[in-house]
């Protein structure tokens, strides 16, 4: 059984393909910490909910729909900290919105798959970098359509987890060519389409991606292949129309390489980067193909819990 201290582990080792997978497993985590948990009292339920929130974001990096969905528990505690439930209804009705946000994810994932498949001309040559629920929905929709295409796909060191969407791809029954990512501007040209997925989306457009998407746009623009993004809409970062940046993906050099380090050096190894909205050709979401300027008119930051506002300013500043 899943519970908090085996999935912050994971979270912290940076173990999940895709923010879709993490989701699930965090609402598995949270129901399966609520189910068999002994409690004397909501208030307690209520302190149980905002210790896995707590935890999680101890180790978790800016992406947002984890981070959409440690907001939508605070907004729960806030909610109905005060209103007098038994320990059962709290720990039912807790549960309740935790499926109902799984539901959610899972329909968004699905509408992505049919947005993004008319956007797949059979025949196609279809473009990817590292790992994504979105993209692989959108791949399993062009199956389902019977289309016939070929894929190109890359390491996205340093976890490579482009081995999986390598094998996932695979499974799906297309031919799939994986290459090193510096071997982009080699395997890019005559791609008719290059979609990647995101964990986080600012509200000018910014697009916060594994490392290496950046690199897989500027040749996109190079040789003239439409660049989009699979995103759904809890992929906004509502902090970032506040004014916050998004929080620094800096990781352990160890997961690069185990080679002593002289002195005054360092290796770098940073998860995600931004990728500017004049590089992308749209953003394929639940609600339909938008451009990097209409993500700003989407967000309502009024929807942040107030409680949890303060912890996002505070674990944005570590």
């Amino acid at each position: 059984m899943l519970l908090i201290d085996e999935f912050t582990m994971k979270v912290s080792k940076d173990a999940y393909g895709g923010s879709a997978e993490l989701v699930d497993d965090a609402i598995l985590c949270y129901v399966n910490e609520l189910r068999s948990g002994k409690f004397a009292s909501a208030e307690d339920v209520f302190k149980n909910i905002e210790h896995n929130v707590d935890a999680t974001l101890e180790v978790c990096s800016p992406i947002l729909p984890l981070i959409n969905l440690l907001n939508i528990c605070m907004s729960f505690v806030e909610e109905n900290e005060n209103i007098g439930l038994s320990v059962e209804e709290t720990v039912d009705k807790a549960c309740e919105m935790l499926e109902k946000r799984r539901k959610e994810q899972a329909s968004c994932l699905d509408r992505i798959g049919e947005v993004g498949e008319k956007m797949v001309p059979d025949g196609a040559k279809f473009s990817t970098f590292s790992t994504s629920g979105s993209v692989m929905s959108i791949l399993q929709k062009v199956k389902d359509a019977g289309k016939h295409i070929s894929v190109t796909c890359h390491e996205a060191r340093p976890h490579n987890e482009g081995y999986r969407t390598f094998k996932e791809v695979a499974e799906l029954g297309f031919p799939v060519t994986l290459g090193t990512d510096a071997a982009i501007t080699d395997l890019l040209p005559k791609s008719d389409i290059f979609i990647i997925g995101a964990d986080a989306i600012t509200s000018i457009g910014q697009v916060y991606a594994k490392m290496g998407s950046y690199l897989a746009a500027l040749a996109c623009q190079e040789f003239s292949v439409p660049f989009y993004v699979a995103a759904d809409t809890s992929k906004f970062d509502l902090l970032s129309m506040l004014g916050f940046p998004l929080k620094d993906s800096s990781r352990p050099s160890d997961e690069v390489s185990d080679m002593a380090v002289p002195e005054g050096c360092r290796i770098a190894n940073v998860s995600f980067e931004l990728i500017p909205p004049k590089l992308i050709s749209g953003i394929i979401t639940e609600n339909g193909v938008i451009s990097t300027g209409s993500v700003a008119g989407m967000m309502d930051p009024d929807h942040m819990s107030r409680r949890m506002v303060q912890k996002l300013i505070n674990w944005n500043t570590k």
